[in-house]
């Protein structure tokens, strides 16, 4: 295995970088529902197998869609995303927390600043002689052209795998590559948010910059949270 992918790790819908993790989309409130109890939940096991397995995190990386809701944030939301913003500060003491701005994420540099958070459109940073972009995916910027990987969320892939017995739908990660660029899309992190259905990818448009047409070149990945260990089900033109 090569050392850059021996760098990256798969986890329960996130992502695990040398020593920074990578969460997808959050939206963690939607409507007149709030799912932070999920969100926080999922965060707790996944740092109880971090520390048991020894592993040192120095960043957090959230891929952006903090919120749900497009337009401006009423009371109720502001103080759930902050509720949610300093558990989190107060769980990683002291460690970095990025957050890439999401096409949902209109005013939340507005709630970041109450607690001393900022909103980025990219992060980029260098690990092994390697530049890693850290990017929502709706859109590509000119400073992540010179990446060796691209890191992204916004799609919310999911595929149903079946077989003569039954279907099942997964949330699953998509890893490929264009241009000579690796890119890995990872999935929603809040379990209502399933998302894009790969499985009707001709008949809908996908909403990044990639195509379908290259999208279908990627591999799917499956992450069994029972199993602590990812499947690779092979390319996802051979799966629709």
């Amino acid at each position: 295995m090569k050392k850059q992918e021996q760098n990256i790790k798969f986890l329960n819908d996130c992502l695990l970088i040398k020593n920074i993790l990578v969460i997808g989309d959050l939206h963690i409130y939607d409507n007149k529902n709030f799912y932070e109890n999920n969100i926080k939940d999922k965060i707790d096991e996944i740092f109880i197998y971090i520390n048991k397995e020894n592993i040192k995190i120095d960043k957090v990386v959230f891929l952006g869609d903090v919120k749900h809701n497009f337009g401006k944030i009423d009371n109720l939301e502001l103080n759930k995303i902050i509720s949610f913003l300093n558990y989190i500060k107060n769980k990683l003491n002291n460690i970095k927390i990025i957050i890439i701005r999401g096409n949902h994420d209109i005013f939340l540099n507005f709630v970041l600043k109450k607690i001393n958070l900022k909103l980025k459109d990219y992060y980029k940073i260098i690990i092994d002689n390697k530049k890693y972009c850290f990017l929502h995916g709706d859109k590509i910027l000119n400073d992540c052209l010179d990446a060796d990987f691209l890191i992204l969320g916004h799609l919310h892939p999911a595929i149903t795998i079946n077989d003569k017995y039954k279907y099942e739908k997964y949330k699953c990660f998509l890893k490929g590559e264009i241009d000579g660029k690796k890119i890995i899309i990872l999935p929603s992190f809040n379990d209502i948010k399933y998302g894009y259905n790969l499985n009707f990818i001709d008949k809908n448009e996908n909403n990044l910059f990639i195509s379908n047409k290259q999208l279908k070149e990627f591999e799917v990945i499956i992450y069994n949270n029972n199993e602590k260990r990812d499947y690779n089900f092979g390319k996802l033109k051979e799966l629709i």
